[in-house]
This record gives C-alpha cells, structure tokens and sequence, in this order.
C-alpha cells in the first residue's frame, strides 16, 4: 500500500462547450489536472515546449488542483481569471484612494 500518488502525466486535450485547452491527465486514475497550477507546460507538455524553445518552473506540492470532469476543470479555470481580475479591481480602489488622499 503507498502513501504517496506519483502521477504519470500524459498530454490530454480537453475540448468542452466548444473550449479547448492542453493539460495534463494522469494515465492511472484519470485525474485532469488544472495547467495553471501545475504548470502543464513544464510537466507533461514539455516535448511541444522544447521545440518552442519555451521553458517555465515545476509546480510546488501545495497548490496542485485536479479534476475527474472537464467541465469542473472548465468552472476552475473560470474561477482563476474571476480571482485575477478581482485583485486587479481591488489594486485599483487602492491607487484611486491612495492619490485623492495625497
């Protein structure tokens, strides 16, 4: 019995309500991994990568997410973007108040 999942990452197309994105899919179990937290290009796309020339850093053990559906990795990536651009907004307040403060 292990303790510990070493995931053996394969190239996976996800190709949901007409979104298609790269990630990574572990051969085993199935699990789809979120690429922007993995860094799928770094981890299993890497091949298509080196012939690009592109390179990027291996992901850290706290901030993996994985999935079973595409379309619960579809509403994850959704949640990234609504995250990014809510602290965007917020640096924005912050500046605007900053300035009339002054």
């Amino acid at each position: 019995m292990a303790l510990t999942w070493e995931p053996r990452w394969e190239p996976y197309l996800v190709n949901y309500a007409g979104i298609r994105i790269w990630t990574c899919r572990d051969k085993i179990t199935g699990m789809i991994a979120c690429p922007i937290c993995i860094n799928a290009a770094v981890e299993c796309l890497n091949k298509v990568n080196k012939e690009k020339g592109l390179t990027g850093s291996r992901y850290s053990e706290g901030e993996n997410t994985y999935f079973f559906s595409e379309r619960d990795l579809i509403l994850h990536i959704r949640a990234h973007y609504r995250r990014s651009w809510k602290r965007a907004r917020a640096k924005v307040r912050l500046l605007g108040e900053e300035e009339s403060g002054e």
